[in-house]
């Protein structure tokens, strides 16, 4: 499997509705035993279906995949839905894994060189782009407060935006009695309703222009061009995740707590 599936999401991540051909149908039984490993002994996949395009936002940079299912408007087959229930990325190549399974059993499924429905979760999908975009504006709002001196130099280095446990981390140390301009710093950031956009930036304007990018930072092979998201006129971050179209439109973010461990400080969030 050589070809590259096209990651329709990262060009638009409005779309949950798209038709893409099913290039292959596997048993996880027949994935490799990297690629197995992905599956985590989940009763709910029993296939992964391989695409030319995807409107999955495959899981990654802290964010977790997509879900949804999968039909084909052919008439014979419009009885078999595959449910989507994780999207990843595959040990070897660049053909993205949707691993689910098909309903009811013994329903006509489509086979590879079939056309076929892509429906994303949009609640889903928009808890999440919702988490993303305030990992990223709270990330900028602690380091603004840097700049202005109200906190010590830190290093931004990682983040998690699931609903569960969604937190930037810094190195550094950021103390507890500074949550409170933490929070009134993000509040701000968010009620401007700044635009988010999109942008593909060449790596030496990305490593200029870009908040968080690590020491040693490379584009993935075979490409000149990083994604970039930019919270207009707060700040950018290289970033493959989906996204709202506004700072407005992640809601509230309450910084829940701040822990500090060997040298790294973790700010945890949420949504409301």
């Amino acid at each position: 499997m050589t070809d590259r599936t096209n990651l329709v999401y990262q060009q638009d991540g409005e779309r949950l509705l798209d038709t893409t051909k099913i290039l292959s149908i596997v048993p996880v039984s027949a994935l490799t035993k990297p690629d197995q490993s992905l599956v985590k002994d989940s009763s709910d996949i029993e296939h992964a279906v391989i695409t030319d395009s995807t409107i999955f936002y495959v899981q990654g940079g802290g964010q977790p995949s997509d879900t949804g299912t999968m039909t084909s408007d052919l008439a014979a087959k419009a009885g078999s839905i595959f449910e989507v229930k994780s999207v990843r990325h595959p040990a070897q190549g660049s053909q993205i894994l949707h691993l689910g399974r098909f309903i009811p059993v013994g329903a006509t499924r489509p086979d590879a060189g079939e056309e076929v429905q892509q429906h994303v979760d949009a609640e889903k999908r928009n808890l999440y782009s919702r988490l993303h975009t305030a990992g990223h504006i709270l990330g900028l709002a602690i380091n603004t407060l840097c700049r202005e001196g109200v906190l010590p130099p830190l290093t931004e280095s990682k983040a998690s935006h699931y609903p569960d446990s969604a937190a930037v981390e810094f190195g550094g140390m950021i103390e507890g009695k500074h949550k409170d301009a933490i929070q009134a710093k993000t509040d701000e950031f968010v009620r401007s309703a700044r635009p988010v956009k999109i942008h593909w930036w060449s790596t030496e304007e990305l490593l200029q222009k870009c908040t968080g990018v690590a020491e040693g930072f490379e584009l993935p092979d075979g490409e000149v061009m990083g994604r970039v998201v930019e919270m207009e006129g707060l700040g950018s971050y290289p970033c493959g995740g989906t996204h709202v179209q506004d700072c407005s439109q992640v809601g509230k973010i309450e910084v829940k707590k701040i822990s500090r461990s060997k040298g790294t400080s973790r700010v945890s969030y949420r949504v409301t």
